[in-house]
């Protein structure tokens, strides 16, 4: 009698463990149900990009897409109008210039608009219509000989400053009478002439109030208030106003 108790005891007991072991199963699986569809729904959810490679895909296919409006270059311009008027990133406020014949890197065209890479620091606009990309190019030896009938007084050289840094020029010229800037380059002034200086490196000689003398050379642009002798490594630019004129030699 007692061994029969037992076993029904026994078998009671087992039934209870089973029940209780079932539920708790049930319990943990649709914890784990819940759990792994809230998972799904965040990697969905998410904005990130899987892998590096994801997002230069995307990147290369928004930048493949033409615009109606804006181009995207980056190649050389030139100045075709003397004293064209460069402009802030509003396209109102006059910040800086430019010469006939200055060279610039073109960084986009928008809206009849040429952003130009003024110096290392700052950019600026000009009209589209002021620029040009073709500039025909005469030797060296015949700007440089141009140069020498406007400037005949002027040293030879004059052609070791340019293109150098100011300091080594500094170097051999002495201090400077004056030194004045504006937004884009420095002014070193010195008897009759100064240097024009960008990024710390000489970029032209200017001589102002000289003699009005048209060289015997073909220049590349001539206008009434300026004229433009393009070289392979060399510019010359003319500037007549009131009988007399200045006189640039830059370095491209």
């Amino acid at each position: 009698m007692n061994g029969g108790r037992l076993s029904r005891a026994t078998t009671r007991k087992r039934k209870r463990v089973f029940r209780v072991t079932t539920a708790v199963a049930l319990v943990l699986a649709l914890v784990g149900i819940i759990a792994f569809a809230a998972l799904i729904d965040k990697k969905e959810k998410s904005a990130l990009p899987k892998s590096d490679e994801i997002a230069t895909e995307m990147v290369d296919s928004e930048s493949e897409q033409p615009t109606d409006t804006e181009t995207e270059s980056a190649d050389t311009i030139y100045i075709g109008q003397p004293y064209t008027k460069v402009y802030a990133d509003d396209r109102v406020a006059v910040v800086y210039e430019a010469d006939l014949g200055d060279r610039f890197e073109r960084l986009e065209t928008v809206s009849g608009f040429v952003k130009v890479q003024l110096n290392e620091r700052m950019t600026g606009w000009v009209t589209e219509e002021s620029v040009t990309t073709e500039a025909p190019a005469l030797s060296d030896d015949d700007v440089i000989a141009a140069w020498q009938q406007v400037v005949p007084s002027a040293s030879e050289t004059v052609l070791d400053w340019i293109g150098k840094d100011v300091a080594t020029v500094r170097a051999e010229l002495g201090s400077p009478a004056a030194v004045q800037r504006d937004q884009v380059n420095e002014y070193h002034f010195y008897d009759g002439f100064f240097l024009m200086v960008r990024d710390q490196t000489v970029r032209a000689v200017d001589w102002d109030r000289q003699a009005v003398v048209t060289p015997d050379v073909t220049p590349t642009n001539e206008q009434t208030t300026g004229i433009w002798y393009e070289g392979e490594t060399v510019q010359l630019k003319l500037f007549p106003y009131s009988g007399v004129m200045r006189v640039r030699l830059e370095h491209k």
